[in-house]
């Protein structure tokens, strides 16, 4: 797959490349093919590559209710998503809980790219708006982020 990357608050600093450089070779070197209906697919893919990484499955964001992000390694925190644009919102409100609960010092958010979203279908969570509208919110999401796009 092709990548893209952007960094919110120097997540590209903050999240090292020891923890990094794993994830961008696998999915450089991960053979998939975007198409229409394949946002399952696609997760289960990446699912796939961050668990044989070492990376855990869903992490609650705190032990009293059962939200969830999809995975954390250390204090990194990671955030997959491929579906409806509207989910990422939920997202990066439970990155900055974690953050500001000194449970993730940075976090990495993987997301297709706008190319790969059209083809996968509508109103799909996309990369550039992805890094956009977390520049609308810089003073208030301030967790450092580290966002790879994938085609």
């Amino acid at each position: 797959m092709r990548i893209a990357i952007s960094s919110h608050h120097f997540g590209d600093k903050a999240v090292s490349s020891e923890d990094s450089e794993p994830i961008l070779s696998a999915l450089k070197d991960a053979e998939f093919e975007i198409s229409q209906g394949s946002a399952t697919r696609l997760r289960k893919v990446i699912l796939g590559l961050l668990f044989n990484l070492g990376w855990s499955d869903k992490t609650r964001i705190d032990s009293s209710n059962d939200i969830t992000i999809t995975s954390m390694k250390g204090d990194i925190a990671l955030c997959l998503q491929t579906g409806n644009v509207s989910r990422f919102y939920a997202d990066i409100l439970k990155l900055q809980t974690l953050y500001i609960k000194d449970k993730a010092s940075s976090a990495i958010y993987i997301l297709p790219t706008k190319n790969a979203a059209l083809r996968m279908g509508s109103n799909i969570v996309n990369f550039e708006r992805f890094v956009e509208e977390l520049n609308l919110y810089k003073h208030t999401i301030t967790i450092p982020i580290l966002i790879i796009g994938v085609e």
